[in-house]
């Protein structure tokens, strides 16, 4: 199905209190968190009425984009409340270069977003021990795309996707407090996601159209108690969710849906004034009903350890089981052909119906310094034995290439990571720097070979630096983020593929105009930065057959914001 609406983007920045990141998650997240999670802590409304309005403006390729936001804050007597509403118009341009023996052809996409976003928190404060919480987020958009294929036979195909969708978030929730200290939490949440579009596809002398719907409804709650005995915080929990999914493509429907059952039991065990640790077990069981009824079980310990050095340095170390459950769009055995083209990097999608769980055990260990004003630097390195490793390979049926799943083989990740952030005040009044780099390789035995997990790219980096000018109340700076290539060998189905390193330059100002608004400008991808893809295909001689090659993100983009807080 062609995905219409990601909800994770509808989720305004303003929203946002912090975001938590953890390599290794205890046992009272799940266990399905094969890449980490990350944990979305969204704002508390404030005790003051506070309204914020923030408009950007700007272009992308020399055509117009924009985005508004407003949000109003405040408490009525034992209520507290955020409302807002966000609107965007964006683009985006990509291109693309495919060569075989007989044939180039070259291809030019750009896609049109516009979306609306409505959400609001309440908070109602019924005593000091009761607390009750209710979350709800209406987001939609449409979309709109086009792409012209190019030959050197003189052949031409314009492909058209026009789309929108909508989504509906919502969450209740409670917290009490009950005797000698003993916390209950406890929540209920519904999601509805719903999509439908057309493809349509003209190559000059047949055209051929493709209507699709998509909807996803995902409903569950979670209860959790806490108690403090002595050197020890106990917590345990029960969750369940259910989800089912239906999606229709050309009048061919099918309905997919999965039950999940988990509990979990940890324990925070103060050692000593400098030592916690943090064991705990959790147990997940997953029923999907699709061509087929898949039962999956597992028990996922882990084990979490902070030793206090000093006041500003701490040593951290971490275990963790961790799985990938396979999508319900990953099991099924139906084709979702791409009528806009079908080559190497556009495939039809299918899914398989034999693809097993992915499961691996990850260790983490991490020292960290503490500087003053939230200065911060940090050297962690991270192992990860992989079973089962998902992965998504590329085949050529019937005359068409088609990517599906498989359980590739058992993989290996490592990686170092340093982190910094800190102020170099004692050089220049207001100045600071940030960044962090991860160094990392992995390596994957299949069948018939061992080679690296496809897209690990050896080095990643950010490095940033910000000047407050605190007497003309300017505030600028400069971003670089850098992801290191990657060079794929040919995999069991004959594909190799290969990506260069890239670099992307951002640059940004902001001024306070008065004690109400603020003024901003941001320059993103200066230096034009291209993502390029190549990607081979090889007969089962080893002899070359087709290349093409893919470049994304080749603009760059300019934005004004005026923002202001009353």
């Amino acid at each position: 199905m062609t995905s219409r609406l990601n909800p994770l983007e509808q989720i305004s920045p303003q929203m946002i209190e912090r975001v938590e990141v953890m390599s290794n998650p205890s046992a009272e997240y799940s266990a399905e968190s094969m890449g980490g999670i990350v944990n979305i802590i969204l704002k508390t409304p404030s005790q003051a009425a506070r309204t914020m309005m923030k408009l950007s403006a700007g272009s992308y390729n020399g055509v117009p984009q924009y985005s508004v936001f407003g949000q109003q804050e405040g408490k009525e007597k034992k209520l507290a409340y955020i409302l807002n509403t966000t609107l965007v118009d964006s683009l985006q341009s990509d291109s693309s270069q495919i060569n075989s023996n007989s044939s180039r052809d070259s291809i030019n996409s750009a896609s049109k977003t516009q979306s609306v976003n409505l959400t609001s928190k309440l908070i109602y404060t019924q005593s000091p021990k009761e607390k009750y919480s209710f979350d709800l987020s209406l987001s939609g958009n449409k979309n709109e795309s086009v792409e012209n294929r190019d030959g050197l036979a003189q052949t031409m195909m314009k492909n058209q996707d026009d789309g929108n969708g909508w989504s509906l978030r919502s969450k209740l929730s409670g917290a009490h407090h009950l005797q000698n200290n003993d916390l209950l939490d406890w929540k209920v949440v519904y999601f509805n996601n719903s999509s439908q579009g057309e493809i349509q596809t003209d190559d000059g002398v047949q055209v051929m159209r493709q209507d699709d719907k998509s909807s996803i409804e995902r409903f569950g709650g979670e209860v959790s108690y806490s108690k403090a005995v002595d050197q020890h915080f106990f917590k345990t929990g029960l969750n369940t969710k259910f989800l089912v999914q239906n999606d229709l493509v050309q009048n061919i429907s099918q309905k997919m849906n999965e039950a999940q059952y988990s509990g979990y039991l940890q324990d925070e065990i103060t050692v000593s004034e400098n030592l916690m640790l943090t064991p705990g077990i959790r147990y997940e069981y997953s029923a999907i009903n699709l061509d087929k009824k898949v039962d999956i079980s597992y028990l996922a310990p882990s084990l979490h350890g902070i030793y206090h050095i000093t006041s500003k340095d701490n040593f951290r170390a971490s275990f963790a089981k961790t799985v990938k459950l396979p999508r319900l769009n990953e099991l099924t055995s139906l084709i979702d052909k791409n009528l806009q083209e079908n080559d190497l990097n556009h495939p039809d999608k299918a899914g398989n119906p034999n693809l097993k769980e992915e499961s691996a055990l990850s260790y983490e260990l991490r020292y960290e310094h503490f500087f003053d004003k939230r200065g911060i630097v940090s050297v962690s390195a991270f192992y990860r034995d992989i079973s089962d490793k998902i992965e998504k390979l590329t085949t050529y049926e019937n005359l068409r290439y088609v990517e599906r799943p498989y359980n590739a083989g058992e993989g290996k990740l490592w990686s170092m990571d340093l982190e910094f952030k800190n102020s170099l005040n004692s050089l220049v009044q207001g100045l600071s720097i940030f960044g962090n780099m991860t160094l990392q390789d992995s390596s994957l035995d299949s069948a018939s070979s061992k080679r690296p997990i496809k897209g690990t790219s050896k080095c990643l980096y950010n490095l940033g630096i910000d000047h407050n000018l605190a007497d003309y109340k300017l505030n600028y700076g400069a971003s670089y983020r850098y992801v290191g290539g990657y060079s794929d060998p040919v995999d069991e189905k004959g594909i190799s593929e290969t990506q260069k390193a890239y670099g992307v330059l951002d640059l940004y100002a902001m001024k306070r105009l008065n004690p109400t608004f603020k003024l901003g400008m941001h320059l993103k991808n200066i230096n034009h930065e291209t993502i390029q893809t190549t990607t081979n295909s090889y007969d089962g001689s080893g002899t070359l057959l087709l290349t093409q090659r893919d470049y994304q993100d080749t603009k760059a983009t300019i934005l004004f914001t005026l923002e202001g807080k009353w």
